[in-house]
């Protein structure tokens, strides 16, 4: 796309903002809303993959479901000769990736950061939207700080796409959870791994795992343990490094049970109460017992069997004591194997029915009866009604043993929220701010005023500090149509344009008469009346005075006409005479100024009269018959004047 190229006849493309391996992104401005917009369009080497363009369009259409202000809009999703793109809203600011710089943050500001990051995925997990590419690429961090999450939905149409494609996108793969890198499907517990991930670099500067290439990083992420936080930055509070590496745990179930649990960890970690917090999980370590390989050699030759330690034993060397070391070493081999045997025997397993949407206490018996254990937390939700349940974990179809937690996470409805203070904003802002709350119902009435400005609210049906549920309620704000009088502008030296403009934005009805005026401009305002400074309402008549320049006067000039004599034979005698007649058509009228005969060449002298801006005629007789046809224009008689 070039300057100027538009699409679907409406978004004229500005400038090139930025590319990837799949997108590239403009500035545009769309020319039916009169706003600046940015344009993710898809590269060409997607326009004809059928099934990723199904299940990009599917995951864009639902990203426009999303309302929050830490997630960047999605206005418009569309396709034009093979051309697919996404309208989304232009944030001036630069990513998350540049703003670190590669640097780390102090702790308090990155925690600043994945908090807003946290309130987006966790509000659109609640409209079943998973993220599936948290990175800071993917993060836009405005001049006030805050964060606007974008490309919501596009990697779950990239992981159907070929290798070829796929392998365009491996920039993620610092971000990944180990089921991502093993291809497995991607729930919440997936973004819960990228944004520790996330967080990770904000506090150390440096991503989990490197590696020589994305095959290898993604290695990483399925077998080795990051390196703790505080190795690399002391200034990490224990707390926060426990809150991170739980996020980073390989088994989704050993995660934060929600972005919101995550959040409330991360934001926990700075409190007075976890200042003394030691490394999470050395409990649980110290009651585990570790079973240690076990060599065991025999005469022949020197084989290693992996068996159940149960107790040290070190015997002392007595070479004739041979038979009571084999006893040993047979109970051993059977307690070996009978551990060995019992570990492999499969435990039962059960499907986890889908109970998302479902009322709470309904869910949680339909769980019990297939034997599941219930864990519920609660959380407000603006779409999910109170009492039924927002999400769970696992997800739904995911084979568990049985016997497995299932957590559930409960709406307890929309939270209430303080009604903002809108008066004496302007009545698009106004209504933004309304929406930014939460109200979907915003009525609109107005009214004269003389101490509000036109178009500012005067006040609120609603009193500003209230604090109500929002998508409940209907706000009705009263505009302000202004005074119903106001003070005349002055007129003059404005063209006559300049002057119809204002009467008509005013609402006032204008006359205009013209006269001349060798001090005025041509086309300006002489004067006015009412004059300027006069109180007036609209509809009220207002005459204005237009200059016709300099009053021009009628001249009459005298043009002088030469007539040739028609040359007559010398042999004739006497000479022939002709006659000549000399009409003329002016300020006067049509009339004849002139008749003789002549008998040789002849000059006469020819009266015009003419008026300013009009022109004069000359015709010329001989003999009946036209000889010489001429026109004069003011100008031309005012120079012989």
């Amino acid at each position: 796309m070039r300057y100027g190229d538009r699409l679907n006849d409406r978004y004229r493309i500005e400038r090139l903002v930025g590319n990837g391996g799949m997108a590239n992104v403009y500035q545009a401005y769309d020319e039916i809303l009169n706003r600046t917009v940015a344009i993710k369009i898809l590269r060409t080497e997607f326009s004809h993959d059928e099934q990723f363009i199904r299940r990009f369009e599917r995951e864009a259409h639902a990203a426009t479901s999303l309302n929050h202000p830490n997630i960047v809009a999605v206005y418009d999703v569309g396709e034009e000769e093979a051309i697919y793109y996404i309208v989304m809203e232009y944030i001036d600011g630069m990513t998350l990736k540049t703003y670190c710089e590669g640097q780390a943050l102090p702790v308090s500001k990155a925690i600043d950061i994945i908090r807003q990051i946290c309130d987006a995925i966790d509000h659109a997990h609640a409209h079943r939207i998973i993220h599936r590419d948290i990175k800071p690429q993917n993060m836009l961090v405005r001049e006030d700080g805050t964060v606007k999450v974008t490309d919501f939905g596009i990697a779950v149409a990239m992981s159907n796409a070929t290798l070829t494609h796929t392998m365009s996108v491996l920039g993620s793969v610092h971000y990944f959870s180990p089921e991502q890198a093993k291809g497995k499907f991607a729930d919440e517990k997936s973004d819960i791994y990228s944004l520790g991930a996330v967080l990770y670099e904000l506090v150390t500067g440096q991503v989990p795992f490197e590696g020589d290439s994305p095959v290898a990083v993604a290695l990483k992420h399925l077998q080795d343990t990051a390196r703790r936080p505080t190795a690399l930055n002391p200034a990490v509070p224990q707390a926060l490094e426990n809150c991170i590496m739980q996020a980073l745990a390989k088994a989704p179930h050993d995660r934060q049970q929600s972005v919101a649990a995550f959040k409330e960890d991360m934001i926990t970690a700075m409190s007075a109460e976890r200042a003394n917090e030691g490394i999470r999980g050395d409990d649980q370590m110290e009651q585990t017992m570790v079973l240690s390989p076990v060599s065991l050699p025999t005469e022949d030759t020197a084989q290693t069997a992996s068996i159940p330690k149960v107790a040290t034993v070190t015997p002392k060397p007595e070479k004739k004591k041979k038979r009571g070391w084999w006893w040993v070493l047979l109970i051993l081999l059977l307690v070996g194997g009978a551990a060995t045997t019992f570990a492999m025997w499969p435990d039962p397993t059960v499907v986890v029915p889908d109970v998302a949407g479902e009322d709470a206490d309904e869910a949680e018996t339909t769980l019990e009866k297939l034997g599941f254990l219930v864990e519920s937390t609660e959380r407000s939700s603006d779409t999910v009604e109170e009492g039924f349940v927002i999400s769970q974990s696992p997800r739904e179809k995911a084979t568990v043993k049985k016997g497995s937690t299932v957590n559930l996470v409960v709406s307890t409805g929309s939270d209430p929220v303080e009604v903002p203070d809108v008066t004496d904003e302007t009545e698009k802002k106004a209504i933004a701010i309304l929406k930014d709350s939460g109200f979907e119902k915003v009525d609109i009435e107005r009214e004269e005023s003389e101490d509000i400005k036109r178009g500012n609210v005067i006040r609120q049906s609603i009193s500003a500090g209230t604090e109500v549920i929002a998508k409940e309620q209907m706000i009705t704000i009263t505009v302000s149509n202004g005074s119903s009088t106001f003070v005349l502008k002055d007129l003059t030296d404005l063209s006559s344009a300049e002057a119809k403009a204002y009467l008509d934005e005013t609402g006032l009805d204008g006359t205009f008469e013209q006269e001349f005026s060798s001090d005025v401009a041509l086309d300006q305002v002489i004067r006015q009346y009412p004059q300027a400074g006069a109180q007036v309402e609209p509809n009220d008549s207002v005459t204005v005075f237009i200059s016709r320049g300099e009053e021009e006067k009628t001249v009459t000039a005298t043009f002088p006409e030469k007539v040739v004599y028609d040359g007559i034979s010398e042999e004739e005698e006497p000479a022939p005479r002709q006659v000549i007649r000399i009409e003329t058509e002016d300020a006067k009228g049509k009339r004849t100024v002139i008749e003789e005969s002549i008998d040789q060449d002849e000059t006469f002298d020819v009266p015009l009269t003419i008026d300013p801006g009009d022109e004069g005629k000359i015709t010329i007789y001989k003999d009946d018959e036209v000889y010489r046809s001429k026109t004069i224009t003011y100008n031309q008689a005012k120079s012989q004047e």
